[in-house]
This record gives structure tokens, C-alpha cells and sequence, in this order.
């Protein structure tokens, strides 16, 4: 999240290191967006009122629990408690599912003086905590005593790092697993938000601060017996993305103590508004092969795999702000009543489709920016400016993206789930795209219309579902509609599954939500837990992987340690206990019918 202070300056910089660049691209590009304008408006004629019909087809491989997971807790909106503080705004977006959020901690603030001040993070968490809400927090900024200014890197790093860690003690005393991932720094590639005009000096001095921080911080946190997560680097020039992840995995003292990668990413900027940008322009850049959302994770997570921090393999990543465009100011589509929407669930499509183009995993976190502000929001006054003016907090088109997506009143993804084993089409650079995935209770088919073509009839083939019995509902997400709008759906038998027959109406998106029974005996939950006894500090290996499916996939997987601390979708786990006591390890699996079995285990701690 950008503090007033930093947020300009830092887009600043983003063009200022591109300036060069843009210089040269400026005429070449203008010709490409023209004709570029041209196709899409040749389409546009050609295509409205027009009806077409199209097969879209998704197998869920019987729901085997095989295919890339979905976390639960994937979608974030940033400032949530922070900058949206309005206790029945809040729930009406945890209402919706979006329980998860992003809050700056600023050392300058928290530091202005010798004696620590938390009363501004206290009264954010505390808020936090009754609304239910889940923070990553950003340790940030230098305090006065040991830099000039906020974005100075500090005079003493590991004093700076002995603070941050001073935050972990404070808020794992005040507000006991809260917060348990912490991102450190934010956006430092940039010389305006690190202030160090020598890029290669801005990395070391970053690594250096992230070492002395993580490092500080996870000892703090072990000294209470609440574990905590640390990464980074959370950087926003993804051209210095092999550069700067590969510089933070690979380092001998720093890769140990990164437990995820977080990066931001915006397709757009000021440029593009400049030169007129339409819903066309903003598409085009979206699905790009070489500029597109896709294409920057799937460029990123080789990197985090080839790190050599703990578990590469399977080390989450952090998408911890994103948006269409990083410009203060009115764009052609972030708040539009018909594009608004439509980006947003083709954003999440692209995002979860990226198993289908060579990723191992979907994103881990998916932070909206933002949920008020300065024209971005989720919620602000309806009006023809339609520019997050706060005064009335009122839905945004981008908030029913992400109601249809996570609402347990409609697709409920928000509560995790399984990719299913293919789709098609999936993300498209022109016509429909779409995605599939099953949760607990459902299969889901989510197709967007980014076009004015009416497509009359489509049909949704679900093959091997997993289910029978089956009956379902249909979404609509447009402008026409505003909210999201429902129908029973008509299901028809295939062969291997079932069908359903919707319109995709132009700019619009268009969900199948499929539930029926799933028969099966219940899971056999089988837990290892090892050693079970020892002198603090006691790292103990726990072992779900031999639990045994029963007629349906197991798709919950919870390990309570005992201690106040759990991990959801994990097999195998080391936790470390560090306060002598007795505690129960408790594994819980769920399976898609809902059936429950559990295990649990004692470790004696001495």
C-alpha cells in the first residue's frame, strides 16, 4: 500500500526509469495502438448485435484433489481497517468473503521519537480483528533518527532491523496470531522509494536490511512461540524481477528466512492514459504474450523455484497489489460501469489460468489495491465522475468481481479449491475466455465476454464431474445489470457429464455454478508426528501424507499444533515449539461431500 508521501513519488519514479525507453518506443507504439484501435473498432462494427454461439468445455477429473490447488484466503483488498475504516462498510465486504488485507507499518510513525508509538497500528489491527480480517504487514520506512527522510536507507541497518523485529514482540503480545506475515519494504528497486540513486548499491543495501530484519523479527517470534512468515522483495519493475528475486533467493543470508515472494503488478500507466487508452488498449496489454498478467507470473515463478531458500518448490507467491493502471487520475476502464467489472474477472481468470500455460500453482495471494483511495477503491461514491470519492461509501462495479468469485452466496473460492484438469478455451487474446475450478460444494465454469459480440448460445460442457444429481445456477455479471444477477440452470446429460446452455451477453461475464451429491465413504485421516517429546526448542515433523481418500477427494487439510497456530493444505510440516507445556497435534481432512475425519497426537515439550 503507498502512503500519501510515497505513493507519487514512487509512480514517479517507475517513469522516470522508463523515460528513456518510452522516448524511443513513444512513436512506433502510437502507430501500434492505432491500428491496433483500428482492428478492435472493425470488430466492434462487425460484431455488435450480432449473435454467435460457441462450446466451452471444462473436465474436472471426478474431483480427484490431483489437480493445482487453490489457497483459501486468496483474494485480498488492500486497506481494509487502514484506509477503510467504516465498521459496516467492512462488513459488507467481509461479507462477501474478502477477509484478507494489506496495512502498512511505518517505522518513521511507529519511531518518531525514542519511545515506540502504536497507538495508529494498534487501532488498525484491533479493527482488523473484530471484522474478522487477516493482514499481511509491510514493515517500512526509516524514522528520523537514523535518516533524513522516510525513503532514506538507514544509517544503522541493524538497529532499523532490531524495530522491525520490535513490532513482531509487540504485536504477537497485544494481538496473538494476528499477523503473521510480514512483507519488508515496499517497491525498494525504485530510487523514490529507496533512496539510493546507485541501482546496484539500492540491492545490497536491501539485502542487507532484509537479513538483518527477517532475522531479528523470526527470532523475536520464535522467543514467543509465534511463528512468522518474512518475504519480499515486493517489487513493482518487473524488468528487475530476475535481478532483484534472484538476488534475494540465491543469497546466502537472506534465502533462509524468505518463506514467500510478493511482487506488485500494473499492465498500464500514465502513458497509456496520455495516449488515449480504451477498453481495447487495455485488453490487448492484459493478454499480452510479452506484457500481459499471465505472462509476468509465469515469468516470476521459475525464479522462485529455482531459489534456494526453504521448500522452492512449493514457497508461495504474493501478488500483494495489483490493478489495471498505477495513475492517480481517472483511466478509461478501472471504475467504468461496464468495464469495472469485466477486467477484474478477467484478471482472476488469467490468474488462475497460468496452470494451464506451464505454472505449478496459482497465485497464494491476489491484493486488490484498493479498497478506498485516491480513484482506486472498491467502494466510494456512484457518480458520473465515478473517481472513489470516500464521502459515500458505495459499491464499486470492481467489488461484484469479486463477490461473484469469493462470496460463499455465489462461487465460494474464497473458502479454497481445486483447478480443474483442463478448459477450453481458457485465457484467450481475443473472443471468450475462460476458467474452472470445484470447491466443496460446487464445479464452477466462469466464462468473460470482452467484446460487444452477443454470443446467443453457449454451451458449457462439464465432463467428469464428480458429482450426480446434479442442479445449478447461473450468473450474470454487466452493466446492464449492475449486480450480479441468477437463474436456475437448465442441465442436460452427456456423455461423461453434464451440459449447460447460457447467453454471453457483450462485456459481460457469465458463471455456472454445477452442485449435486457426491457419494463415497468418508476419508481416514492417519497422522505421524515426530519427535514426540524434547528439550525446547523442539522442532517436530508432522506427517498427514499417508490419510487415505474416501469416495470423494479430500479438498480440506487442516494441522492444529496445538499452540494457537495451524496451516491449512499441507501434508507435511515442521513446526518448531519453543515454551515447554503439552500439545495436542490435531489433523482434520474434509472431503467434497463434506464428511470430516480427524487424527491427533501429543508432543511433550521439556
Amino acid at each position: 500500500m503507498k502512503s500519501s508521501t510515497s505513493l507519487g513519488s514512487g509512480k514517479q519514479g517507475k517513469l522516470l526509469l522508463h523515460y528513456n525507453t518510452l522516448v524511443k518506443l513513444v512513436f512506433t507504439k502510437h502507430i501500434y495502438r492505432t491500428c491496433l484501435s483500428l482492428v478492435f473498432a472493425a470488430a466492434s462494427i462487425l460484431g455488435a448485435g450480432t449473435a454467435q454461439s460457441q462450446i466451452v468445455s471444462a473436465d474436472f477429473g471426478n474431483r480427484s484433489g490431483s489437480t493445482p490447488l487453490v489457497p483459501n484466503g486468496i483474494f485480498a483488498v488492500e486497506g481494509i481497517g487502514s484506509a477503510l475504516i467504516d465498521p459496516g462498510t467492512i462488513n459488507r465486504v467481509t461479507g462477501v468473503g474478502l477477509n484478507q488485507t494489506r496495512v502498512r507499518v511505518l517505522l518513521q510513525q511507529v519511531y518518531a521519537s525514542t519511545t515506540p508509538n502504536f497507538g495508529v497500528l494498534d487501532s488498525e489491527i484491533e479493527l482488523m480483528k473484530s471484522a474478522g480480517v487477516h493482514p499481511i504487514a509491510v514493515i517500512d520506512g526509516t524514522p528520523p533518527s537514523l535518516g533524513s527522510n522516510h525513503c532514506s536507507p538507514p544509517s544503522n541497518i541493524w538497529k532499523w532491523g532490531q524495530m522491525a523485529a520490535s513490532v513482531v514482540a509487540h504485536l504477537d503480545q497485544k494481538f496473538p496470531r494476528m499477523v503473521e506475515d510480514y512483507e519488508i519494504w515496499n517497491e525498494p528497486e525504485l530510487p523514490t522509494t529507496l533512496c539510493i540513486s546507485d541501482a546496484a548499491t539500492r540491492l545490497n543495501t536491501y539485502l542487507t536490511m532484509f537479513y538483518d530484519a527477517a532475522a531479528a523479527m523470526h527470532d523475536q517470534a520464535k522467543a514467543y512461540g509465534q511463528p512468522i512468515r518474512t518475504g519480499g522483495p515486493s517489487i513493482s519493475q518487473l524488468s528487475l524481477a530476475p535481478t532483484w528475486i534472484s538476488a534475494l533467493l540465491k543469497n546466502a543470508n537472506t534465502a533462509p528466512f524468505v518463506d514467500f515472494v510478493s511482487f506488485h503488478l500494473y499492465v498500464t500507466g500514465q502513458f497509456d492514459i496520455n495516449n488515449g487508452m480504451t477498453w481495447s488498449d487495455l485488453y490487448s496489454t492484459t493478454q499480452s504474450s510479452t506484457h500481459g498478467l499471465a505472462h509476468y507470473y509465469n515469468m516470476i515463478e521459475p525464479l522462485v523455484r529455482a531459489g534456494k531458500q526453504p521448500n522452492p518448490a512449493s514457497t508461495p507467491i504474493y501478488l500483494t497489489e495489483y490493478n489495471d493502471n498505477w495513475a492517480h487520475t481517472v483511466d478509461c476502464c478501472r471504475s467504468n460501469a461496464t468495464y469495472g467489472s469485466l477486467w477484474n474477472t478477467l484478471a482472476i481468470t488469467d490468474f488462475l489460468n497460468v496452470v494451464y500455460r506451464g505454472a505449478t500453482a496459482v497465485p497464494t495471494y491476489l491484493d486488490y489495491y484498493s479498497s478506498v483511495g485516491e480513484h482506486f477503491c472498491i467502494m466510494g461514491e456512484w457518480d458520473s465522475n465515478m473517481d472513489c470519492n470516500p464521502s459515500v461509501l458505495q459499491p464499486y462495479p470492481q467489488f461484484y468481481a469479486f463477490a461473484l468469485f469469493a462470496s460463499p452466496d455465489y462461487l465460494d473460492l474464497q473458502a479454497g479449491g481445486y483447478m480443474a484438469a483442463s478448459v477450453s478455451p481458457a485465457s484467450t487474446t481475443s473472443g471468450l475466455s475462460a476458467t474452472a475450478f470445484y470447491t466443496g460444494t460446487a464445479d464452477n465454469v466462469v466464462v468473460i465476454n470482452p467484446t460487444s459480440t452477443n454470443y446467443s448460445t453457449v454451451t458449457i460442457n462439464l465432463t467428469n464431474p464428480g458429482i450426480r444429481a446434479p442442479n445449478g445456477e447461473i450468473y450474470l455479471l454487466d452493466a446492464s445489470h449492475g449486480k450480479i444477477s441468477s437463474q436456475p440452470a437448465v442441465i442436460y446429460a452427456i456423455s461423461g457429464g453434464y451440459s449447460v446452455k447460457v447467453e454471453v451477453p457483450p462485456y459481460s461475464t457469465v458463471a455456472v455454478s454445477v452442485k449435486g451429491s457426491m457419494a463415497g465413504s468418508a476419508p481416514k485421516a492417519v497422522l505421524t508426528v515426530s519427535p514426540q517429546s524434547g528439550a525446547h526448542p523442539l522442532a517436530v515433523y508432522m506427517d498427514s501424507s499417508d490419510s487415505q481418500r474416501g469416495g470423494s477427494a479430500i479438498i480440506g487439510r487442516t494441522i492444529d499444533f496445538g499452540d494457537g497456530h495451524w496451516v491449512n493444505g499441507t501434508p507435511t510440516i515442521w513446526h518448531t515449539y519453543t515454551i515447554p507445556g503439552t500439545y495436542t497435534v490435531r489433523l482434520t481432512l474434509r472431503d467434497q461431500n463434506g464428511q470430516l475425519s480427524r487424527a491427533s497426537s501429543d508432543v511433550t515439550v521439556h
